[in-house]
């Protein structure tokens, strides 16, 4: 079978990029990630999964420290921010993912979202599919390689004030 991480990085060489991948223990969560990888909080892309009613699956791709700002996400899709909710369990489950599974590359959304603060680094860090690696890449390859719009979606938490709706990964 091959797995997330491979299909990637199939389609990022095949696209003309040249990302990397860091192999390493497993990281689920946003503090995992700050004890285990010797990288800027400010690289880190963390990936989260939103959902909306008439959209579906959306991904918010914020720097790993912030948290999503819901009213931005609302405006830039034009819907109430009422309706854009985090993916839960359920929905994770069903997609057949496990906690620290989550990346930019995933082939089920129907929107993806980039926070406009991650094109001011050289490199970001982001998912591979697979808590155990983590890949390496110029951010504006990886917009063009997931076709992302580009905006300010996120508010920055200090770093004792990590967790997401129950979810830092």
């Amino acid at each position: 079978m091959e797995t997330q991480t491979k299909k990637t990085i199939q389609k990022l060489k095949s696209l003309g990029y040249s990302p990397k991948v860091m192999e390493h223990d497993p990281v689920i969560t946003m503090g995992d990630v700050v004890r285990t990888l010797d990288i800027s909080t400010d690289s880190m892309a963390k990936t989260l999964l939103l959902s909306q009613k008439d959209i579906g699956l959306i991904a918010a791709i914020i720097p790993g420290m912030n948290r999503v700002d819901f009213s931005k996400v609302a405006a830039i899709l034009g819907v109430s921010e009422k309706t854009v909710k985090f993916a839960g369990p359920e929905i994770t489950k069903k997609l057949g993912l496990n906690s620290g599974d989550m990346c930019p590359f995933h082939e089920f959304f129907q929107k993806i979202i980039m926070d406009a603060t991650l094109l001011k680094q050289r490199t970001v860090y982001c998912g591979s599919g697979d808590p155990r690696k983590t890949i390496v890449i110029d951010p504006k390859e990886m917009v063009k390689a997931i076709g992302a719009t580009i905006a300010d979606i996120s508010q920055t938490t200090s770093v004792n004030n990590q967790t997401e709706g129950g979810s830092d990964e």
